[in-house]
């Protein structure tokens, strides 16, 4: 990743490679026995994002703990093992189902009690959801890359490229940050999609071609989140019950 995330804020977290480096800042320690979706007595809650209780532990080690390093070499690393699952299933997986958010709306997105609002609006806007091989996808590393190579030669993605500098691509992550978080302080039908915005997500996009995470983040997308029978986006245990994280390393 070479995105970055120059604040924590529980209210309008950044999305998935967006929060780069933030959990290496000092005051991380006053969050890391949160676990606002996952917990033994969540189990039984509705909007629950997690399939057992022992994901908490799971949790908690690659979002906040000694895993938490996956934020930065997550990707490279299942790029090297030619093994999405080495990014999916650690840092991102796990990061997103800690903050998961209340069930929201936009013009763009509806989504289920505990999912994390800014990845679901990028996945789903970003066709990913909508595609009609997810399942084998999933199961090949070559078929990732090969639309990767696709999609990142889109016309929309080259202007984007061609039009901004790198500092300028990442600093839209950040302007969706804020807009995530006031389109929040809003009733939902007065919001507006914060990724809908003329070319935003398109921005989005050249920036994870630019830095490699592309293919990292549609693995992510197919394996994290989903459309639910009524239209809403649903995410982890939500969309399969044998979503799962890695398991904690040996020591």
């Amino acid at each position: 990743s070479s995105l970055f995330y120059p604040r924590l804020n529980m209210k309008a977290a950044s999305g998935t490679l967006r929060w780069a480096f933030a959990l290496w800042l000092a005051e991380v320690h006053w969050v890391q026995s949160l676990t606002l979706q996952i917990s033994a007595l969540g189990q039984w809650r509705e909007g629950n994002v997690t399939c057992r209780a022992d994901q908490a532990e799971k949790a908690n080690y690659w979002a906040l703990g000694k895993g938490s390093s996956t934020v930065a070499d997550g990707c490279p690393k299942a790029r090297a093992a030619k093994n999405f699952s080495h990014y999916t299933q650690t840092w991102p997986g796990a990061f997103s189902a800690l903050y998961g958010e209340p069930a929201y709306e936009d013009p763009a997105v509806r989504t289920a009690d505990g999912v994390f609002v800014w990845d679901a609006e990028y996945c789903l806007l970003s066709g990913f959801l909508d595609l009609p091989n997810k399942a084998e996808l999933l199961q090949s590393y070559a078929g990732i890359v090969e639309k990767t190579e696709q999609d990142c030669q889109r016309a929309s993605i080259k202007k984007a490229m061609s039009n901004n500098s790198i500092e300028e691509l990442r600093a839209t992550f950040g302007e969706v940050d804020a807009a995530f978080e006031k389109q929040h302080l809003l009733a939902a039908p007065a919001r507006q999609a914060p990724l809908q915005a003329p070319g935003v997500l398109a921005k989005i996009q050249a920036s994870h071609c630019l830095s490699g995470s592309y293919a990292c983040m549609l693995h992510f997308c197919l394996y994290q989140y989903c459309k639910l029978g009524d239209g809403r986006i649903g995410m982890g245990c939500q969309c399969h019950s044998d979503w799962d994280l890695l398991p904690i390393p040996a020591e």
